[in-house]
């Protein structure tokens, strides 16, 4: 996943990004680095062609922008991005799977992929 990831934003893109994750991520908050990774994700949005190959991460990518309902969906696509941040997530020296003060699961991952979905989302604009 990380290789077709450097692909879509290139190396230096790729290294500082993970440089920058590697310094703030292992003591960030979910909920913070969370954006950041969502704005790294979108940056490879940005990069990308209309159209991408069927079953790539480039093609998941814009599948989950363009249907953010197929994150609820547990689909193909948004398992792909699932692992591509757990392996950015490990490559940073940061943990994807995080326990709660109460004792609950959750993961940066996930909180990641709803930023990403969610990104241009304003519900205070919502008539």
């Amino acid at each position: 996943m990380i290789k077709e990831f450097k692909k879509i934003i290139g190396t230096q893109a790729y290294s500082t990004f993970l440089n920058m994750l590697k310094e703030i991520g292992p003591d960030a908050r979910t909920h913070r680095i969370s954006v950041v990774i969502a704005a790294i994700l979108r940056f490879a949005l940005s990069k990308l062609p209309a159209h991408c190959e069927e079953g790539t991460l480039a093609q998941a990518l814009l599948s989950l922008e363009e249907e953010p309902y197929l994150v609820e969906e547990g689909s193909e696509e948004s398992k792909m991005v699932f692992d591509l941040i757990e392996e950015l997530c490990h490559e940073a020296g940061m943990s994807n799977l995080r326990v709660s003060s109460r004792g609950e699961r959750y993961s940066t991952a996930e909180s990641a992929i709803a930023e990403y979905v969610a990104w241009y989302n304003m519900p205070w604009e919502d008539y």
